[in-house]
């Protein structure tokens, strides 16, 4: 028993081993985003811009980064959000989202601190793949920027219900309390694509011309 113990206090203790950098994922799931505000629509903005910022701090916490960022640089490493569940009223917006990060622009600021999360490229669901964006069937055939036009908070979560149904892909750029600016993928041609919208109540018509106001869409003739 002796020996024993004088063998064991001899044996070198193993290395221990390198601690793996944190893994960072550029696809925050489940993150909460509230707000109130004067009415429904402002308040999503809102909830939005608190989503996005709670998601960057998700990463910068698991990269080690201390750096503060503005709401508009945290806006511009964001591809794209995905509503998992809402709940709206006149003044409130309550959900929760996935935001969707350019890793190239978040290893910008972290300086490629920690690594993604492994996964299988070009398969949606698996861990570091982010997960599909809210679309209908098909592919997009054209992608043009948008306004759509609205006169109340139903009324706008109705064009977009519609346009997710009717377009390969929708994502909100901005965003006010009676118009927001959209990039849609459409499965058609714009002018083939206006007649199949028109028969689902939805207008589209050409805009100002304006830098993202190429097309106007809207209920019931308000485009």
């Amino acid at each position: 028993m002796i020996a024993t113990v004088m063998l064991a206090l001899a044996t070198p203790a193993a290395p221990r081993a390198q601690e793996a950098p944190a893994a960072v994922s550029y696809s925050q799931r489940g993150v909460p985003a509230e707000a109130t505000a004067e009415n429904g629509v402002i308040a999503r903005e809102r909830a939005f811009v608190a989503g996005r910022r709670a998601a960057w701090e998700r990463i910068a916490s698991a990269a080690g980064v201390t750096r503060s960022l503005s709401d508009s640089q945290i806006e511009g490493m964001v591809t794209s959000i995905i509503i998992e569940e809402e709940r709206t009223s006149p003044t409130r917006y309550t959900g929760r989202i996935t935001v969707n990060f350019n890793p190239g622009r978040v290893r910008a600021i972290t300086g490629g601190s920690g690594t993604a999360e492994g996964g299988t490229p070009g398969v949606p669901g698996t861990p570091g793949e982010p997960p599909p964006r809210p679309v209908a069937s098909g592919p997009a055939a054209a992608t043009i920027e948008a306004v759509a036009l609205y006169g109340s908070l139903n009324e706008w979560l109705e064009i977009r219900r519609r346009l997710v149904a009717n377009t390969a892909r929708l994502e909100v750029v901005a965003i006010s309390t009676d118009r927001a600016r959209l990039r849609l993928g459409l499965r058609a041609p714009p002018a083939v694509a206006a007649e199949e919208l028109a028969r689902q109540g939805l207008t589209m018509s050409p805009g100002s011309g304006a830098p993202g106001d190429a097309w106007r869409v809207g209920l019931g003739g308000r485009s």
